[in-house]
């Protein structure tokens, strides 16, 4: 007959601490894991870090994982809430002499099955960075005890936790004491996984374990590397960086660690050496924090992997620079790859250092007509880094008044024409090492894509190269060279004599007038208007021709002339003919100019009057469409401009009356019908104008700008509100103009007299004005 109250609380961050704690005793012993360390990290109390617990056994291990996968969301069936197993459930409670008990529910009970145990604690989103590391060690290391059917569940729990963490500073927001907890379980992973792989010795933490603890160790070395690669994964979720890049490189310079995991079946191939490294060192890049990118140019591991695999060490640097147009439109300033004031000089440095092996190799083919270089030496390596940074390679936009930038006037202070210059002295210092012996020797494959990356520099109008610096360095059998860098200076007579005269090539002539003719077209797109005629690209050419041959006038006439039939389409005809010589004959230019120039231009100009016509026409129906739309909409009371008024509810509505003009009719005059609705507080006339057909054969007159004005009212009660006019009535159309007067009721005594006028203008039906269109 006796009844208790329990009152049930739900536990908190206290009572998880602790729980963990006792939990962890009960598995690895007092002294099998770092119990101070993982005390000073959850907060856990005195009680819980003096407990001392009984013998680890197997049980304890396997009830230990269950509940940290509960913890971290990755048991097989976390779909719900409560993080459980699908078919096991936890239930956690304290016993009387201070420890833990932990009973497994199979759900064949009465309750819920799939709800979630009582005292589970929150999922991995729900913890901490601290309670989210301390939870992820431990797992990682009653993983390694319980066998090598484990090694998979606790690399997927330390891959989770750096991908839940992300990329973690030194100084960020876990504290030390959960830092040396994931520190010191991946130290000793470490020392066990070496004694596995390298022939299953024993180190000296084997030997302090009791004997049922060391047989369950996993034997394979597969699953050694499994647990190799959680440790790096603990090592990177606890910030240190450093200690995971060297243990990665120190194991992947080790024959015997090599050669022991490669023969495995889980072993770790150099591929995939190589490609976990490319990964952290690119996470560490593009976290922006500048303690992991010193690491990362600082790390031997970044120049042996340079060195060792250039095109994945190329990847750690460019992995994050814009890949196409429409990534650097989208990309804020801050964001440029140059834009920092110290680092892409720091990488250009520290590519030109590394000495791929290999030697010399084929350029690669041909992609949008420049050669891929191969990654055999630094130089190759700086190439690619800073084609990527400017965005020459991946199609950056190039900015409209790019060529007129100056020497170091830059928004950035310089820095991007530096890097930019850098790369033009490291394109030429390619093309000089790569000639052949004597000065008239020929360019190899590679120095021919060397060759052809720098013309595409000076020719792109993104560069901010310094022309007069690099003018100055250029050989003098860089004719073509010279002849990009003048036309930049804004030089073109001198770049096209010493492509036409010099290099005795009129198409490469033509082409860099073509390319300054693209350019003006496409700043005149951007400014939206016509190209301007005043500076003709063509018209330098042919000063340039006639002047090439003194000795010969009429080979240099013959050559303007054909220019001028080769771009009749695109030069400035009037001002190209008065530069011709005046005793030029008209019938040499009749023939290749002249008559194809006056054909293009009455086909040009049929073209115009054909286009004219079409537009007309379109004009004429869309404005009969808008007619009657404005027609349409204006029949009647429910028309939406009265809508927005606000009248309210109609009254009432008079019958039509016909106006009687006071004055004498015109012939033009149309016949009017007047109707009063009267609202609430305002009253509205309308005035249906119907306009007389035109008559047989002769055109009719439309009426235009049609308007109903209450030009005076006998009571002030009664005033004008709002005009309803139309723009056009055609000939036999009917359309209805409106007039609101707000009226007071209450002011009102007795008849209200109102002056009204109907306003329109006559105009001839075929008439295109646009005060027709308005209304």
């Amino acid at each position: 007959g006796e009844a208790r109250l329990v009152s049930v609380r739900p536990d908190g961050p206290q009572d998880f601490a602790d729980r963990l704690l006792k939990l962890s005793i009960d598995c690895f012993g007092s002294n099998g894991f770092p119990r101070l360390e993982l005390a000073e990290a959850t907060g856990a109390t005195f009680s819980a870090t003096s407990y001392v617990g009984p013998e680890p056994t197997g049980h304890g291990r396997a009830l230990l994982r269950q509940y940290l996968e509960s913890v971290l969301g990755l048991d097989d069936g976390g779909g719900g809430g409560g993080r459980g197993h699908a078919e096991l459930q936890l239930v956690v409670s304290d016993d009387d002499g201070g420890g833990t008990e932990v009973a497994v529910d199979d759900g064949a009970g009465d309750g819920d099955a799939g709800s979630p145990p009582p005292s589970s604690h929150s999922a991995s989103s729900d913890l901490g960075p601290d309670e989210l590391l301390t939870c992820t060690a431990l797992l990682c290391l009653v993983c390694f005890q319980l066998g090598p059917a484990a090694s998979l569940a606790a690399c997927r729990a330390a891959r989770s936790c750096a991908s839940a963490m992300g990329t973690v500073r030194p100084a960020g927001n876990v504290s030390r004491a959960a830092m040396a907890v994931c520190s010191l379980v991946a130290d000793r992973l470490l020392k066990e996984v070496d004694a596995l792989v390298r022939g299953g010795r024993r180190g000296p933490t084997q030997q302090q374990q009791p004997r049922g603890q060391a047989q369950a160790r996993p034997r394979s070395a597969a699953a050694g590397m499994e647990y190799f690669e959680s440790s790096l994964w603990l090592l990177r979720c606890c910030g240190c960086h450093e200690r995971a890049l060297s243990v990665l490189q120190e194991r992947m310079s080790s024959p015997s660690f090599r050669n022991a995991s490669s023969g495995s079946s889980g072993g770790w191939s150099q591929i995939k050496f190589d490609s976990y490294l490319t990964t952290h060192l690119s996470e560490l890049w593009s976290s922006r924090d500048d303690r992991c990118m010193g690491l990362v140019l600082t790390s031997p591991a970044t120049s042996e992997l340079l060195a060792r695999n250039p095109t994945l060490g190329l990847g750690v640097f460019v992995s994050t620079h814009p890949r196409n147009g429409d990534e650097w439109s989208s990309l804020r300033p801050g964001d440029d790859p140059l834009s920092h004031p110290t680092w892409p000089a720091r990488v250009v440095d520290l590519l030109k250092s590394v000495m791929p092996p290999g030697g010399d190799g084929p350029a690669s083919p041909v992609r949008g007509g420049v050669a891929s270089l191969p990654l055999t030496s630094g130089r190759a390596l700086a190439v690619a880094y800073l084609e990527s940074a400017t965005g020459i390679s991946t199609g950056r936009p190039a900015d409209a008044a790019a060529d007129l930038v100056r020497d170091g006037e830059t928004p950035d202070g310089g820095r991007a024409a530096d890097m930019h210059d850098e790369l033009s002295y490291l394109l030429l210092e390619g093309v000089v090492a790569e000639r052949g012996d004597g000065d008239g020797g020929t360019d190899t494959p590679a120095g021919a894509a060397y060759r052809d990356k720098l013309r595409r520099l000076l020719a792109w109008p993104g560069s901010r190269i310094r022309s007069e610096r690099l003018l100055s360095s250029l050989p003098p059998s860089f004719l073509r060279e010279h002849a990009l860098l003048l036309g930049r200076l804004g030089r073109h007579e001198h770049a096209l004599g010493i492509l036409y005269s010099r290099l005795g090539s009129l198409d490469l002539a033509l082409e860099y007038c073509d390319v300054r003719r693209e350019r003006q077209l496409a700043g005149a797109d951007a400014a939206g208007g016509p190209a301007s005629s005043s500076d003709c690209p063509y018209l330098p050419l042919i000063k340039v021709v006639l002047s090439s041959d003194p000795d010969d006038p009429d080979r240099g006439a013959a050559a303007a002339v054909r220019v001028l039939a080769l771009r009749r389409g695109s030069v400035d005809k009037v001002a190209a003919l008065r530069m011709l010589p005046g005793d030029l004959p008209v019938s040499s230019l009749a023939r290749p100019f002249l008559i194809p120039a006056v054909v293009e231009d009455e086909s040009r100009a049929r073209r115009l009057m054909v286009a004219s016509s079409l537009l007309r026409s379109r004009h004429a129906r869309l404005r009969k469409e808008l007619v009657e739309a404005q027609l349409t909409s204006q029949a009647d009371v429910r028309s939406p401009a009265l809508a927005r008024l606000g009248l309210g509810e109609l009254v009432r509505a008079s019958r039509g009356t016909r106006a009687r003009p006071v004055h004498a009719t015109s012939p033009w005059f149309p016949d009017v019908l007047l109707t009063r609705y009267h609202f609430r507080r305002s009253l509205v006339i309308q005035a249906q104008v119907a306009n007389a057909p035109a008559p047989v054969g002769r055109a009719g007159a439309a009426l235009a700008d049609v308007a109903f004005v209450v030009a005076e009212s006998s009571d002030e009660a009664i005033v004008p509100r709002l005009e309803l006019p139309l723009g056009r009535i055609p000939p036999g159309s009917t359309g209805s103009v409106w007039c609101v007067l707000a009226a007071s009721p209450g002011r009102l005594d007795g008849s209200a007299f109102l002056t009204s006028e109907l306003r329109f203008t006559v105009r001839d039906d075929g008439e295109d004005e646009a005060g027709g269109l308005g209304g």
